[in-house]
């Protein structure tokens, strides 16, 4: 039969005894690097009765009850003189200072939550944080930054304000480009395939079909880029050519001329075919020059 208190054995004895025995280790030895341990304790039945235990860790001076973490359910069944192995996750954040802590893991009765009977105390020490120092120099640079930025924003009040002298003119260097290829062709009215740096590889297709007597004169002239791609720019520099987004295909009239064709070819180079007007005998020159 139960004592008063709702376990243990009738009469004096059993109301004072304990409803659990928990048992563990006396000290803990975190990670040195991820600054985590875990600490497995044994909770004990010896209420003489199936019961429910509710488990819950207690946080010793200098340490955070958010650094602890029951495995499993933090409430259970223990049948009568049954066991339960309950690990305990200790996790030190890197913010918090080395030193030393410490924790029970308590076990009370579900109906009698606040009587807790605690295990022994778990001290552990928490190691130097491996948490990198604030890299400082960034904040240097910014600082520097927004120091040239403030000088360049004094000199140029300075040079636009209404009196201020005439900067003296600066020559602005021409980017200059190795010339690899410079020649022209000429299209015939048939479709040509050409090879423009010489590795092998048909680099452009020029489709002159329509320039034909038999195909009205209204009809467009269609360029096929057989290798990379080609695009019309505006002019032809090889800043232009290599600022555009290629595509399969563009399309040139047939009195047009003067329309300039960015082609890359097989061997890497960029270039520029310049496409004359149509010929008497129905051809069209192009000049084509490719760079390095």
């Amino acid at each position: 039969m139960s004592g008063a208190e709702g376990f243990g054995p009738e009469g004096e004895a059993g109301a004072e005894s304990a409803p659990f025995a928990v048992s563990g280790p006396a000290a803990l030895t975190l990670d040195q690097a991820t600054r985590k341990g875990t600490a497995s304790f044994t909770v004990s039945n010896v209420t003489g009765r199936p019961v429910r235990v509710r488990l819950a860790v207690q946080a010793g001076a200098g340490t955070d009850a958010a650094w602890f973490a029951i495995a499993g359910d933090a409430e259970r069944p223990l049948p009568v003189a049954g066991t339960a192995t309950v690990d305990v996750a200790v996790t030190v954040p890197d913010p918090a200072a080395a030193g030393s802590g410490s924790f029970t893991l308590g076990a009370a009765l579900e109906e009698e939550p606040d009587e807790v009977v605690p295990s022994p105390t778990v001290s552990f020490e928490i190691p130097p944080s491996k948490r990198k120092p604030f890299p400082w120099w960034i904040v240097i640079v910014v600082i520097v930054a927004l120091v040239l930025l403030g000088g360049g924003g004094i000199l140029i009040w300075t040079l636009t304000r209404p009196g201020a002298p005439e900067p003296s003119p600066t020559s602005t260097p021409t980017p200059t480009s190795t010339v690899f290829l410079s020649d022209d062709f000429l299209v015939d009215t048939s479709s040509k395939s050409v090879d423009l740096d010489g590795d092998g590889a048909a680099d452009v297709q020029v489709d002159d079909a329509d320039l034909g007597p038999a195909i009205p004169a209204d009809r467009p002239t269609t360029v096929f880029g057989v290798n990379r791609g080609v695009a019309i720019v505006d002019q032809p520099t090889r800043e232009a050519c290599r600022a555009v987004v290629l595509e399969s295909s563009v399309q040139i009239a047939q009195d047009a001329s003067g329309v300039f064709v960015c082609v890359f070819t097989s061997g890497e180079h960029s270039g520029i075919l310049e496409f004359g007007p149509t010929l008497d005998d129905e051809t069209r020159k192009v000049l084509v020059t490719l760079w390095e």
